[in-house]
């Protein structure tokens, strides 16, 4: 059995992992317009007409109808937030995929992908620092419980509650129910 400081460690690198794979798939995601007006929409620079159309300049007007600018940081982690969404309602790929081609205008999987990655990521993150918040939540709901059997005389199961909250606590060593004796013999 390891030791619960290693185990500490090892899980402090793996979130340190996370986030830096979070940063960088959020640095791709947002490769947008580098600003940004008051309402988060992407400023894009304008077209030197003085230089040859090229890689740093580029043509003007040939764009087709459908085509839309990268996102705004505004709108990744909108469509970061949606993907969560969809995820936790455990939609099925082929649903997800038409989904954000109707709401993001984005058919590519491999972009589809990326957010999907990054949704997951953030997911696993708020759970692991939620943790104490769900547990503190958790002990104050079976406090309530084991009031309210106490004003209605259900002493067995406010010492229920008593006992489970111990264990959610970590105070006890036992477990709740001692293990069943074997027929004709000891344990």
């Amino acid at each position: 059995m390891s030791h619960p400081a290693s185990t500490a460690g090892i899980t402090a690198q793996g979130m340190a992992d996370a986030l830096d794979a979070d940063l960088e798939l959020l640095d791709e995601l947002r490769q947008a317009a580098p600003q940004q007006d008051a309402d988060g929409q992407p400023r894009w620079p304008a077209v030197d007409p003085s230089r040859p159309v090229g890689k740093g300049n580029p043509p003007r007007g040939r764009r087709s109808q459908s085509h839309k600018p990268r996102a705004s940081h505004m709108e990744v982690e909108t469509r970061i937030a949606e993907a969560q969404l969809w995820i936790a309602q455990r939609l099925p790929l082929a649903v997800i995929r038409e989904k954000a081609a109707q709401n993001w205008g984005i058919s590519n999987i491999k972009t589809i992908s990326k957010y999907l990655a990054l949704a997951r990521q953030r997911m696993v993150q708020e759970l692991l620092t939620d943790r104490r918040r769900h547990q503190a939540e958790q002990i104050f709901a079976l406090n309530e419980c084991a009031r309210r059997a106490m004003e209605a005389e259900q002493f067995n199961a406010a010492v229920g509650a008593f006992r489970v909250i111990a264990e959610i606590g970590g105070l006890l060593r036992a477990p709740l129910k001692p293990p069943e004796s074997v027929p004709g013999g000891r344990l």
